[in-house]
């Protein structure tokens, strides 16, 4: 029998930030939870890898970026 491994992910979210995107993505019949693995799919997918790689990197550095700034950031 094929054992299929699972690793649990856990994400925390601000409650308003949490709010405005299930209105956003309700309307397409989407949970969040439902989100992150497409997320984590688009990320693994060969055809689109390279795609999110230079994606994550550029939203890293904004982040990085707004960290450096007086008051930004996370």
């Amino acid at each position: 029998m094929d054992e299929k491994r699972y690793e649990l992910v856990e994400i925390q979210v601000d409650a308003e930030l949490l709010e405005q995107l299930e209105k956003i993505i309700a309307p397409m019949g989407l949970t969040p939870e439902m989100l992150i693995v497409k997320f984590f799919e688009f990320c693994a997918d060969p055809a689109t890898q390279e795609l999110a790689i230079s994606l994550l990197l550029k939203w890293k550095a904004e982040q990085e970026a707004e960290r450096g700034k007086p008051g930004g950031g996370l």
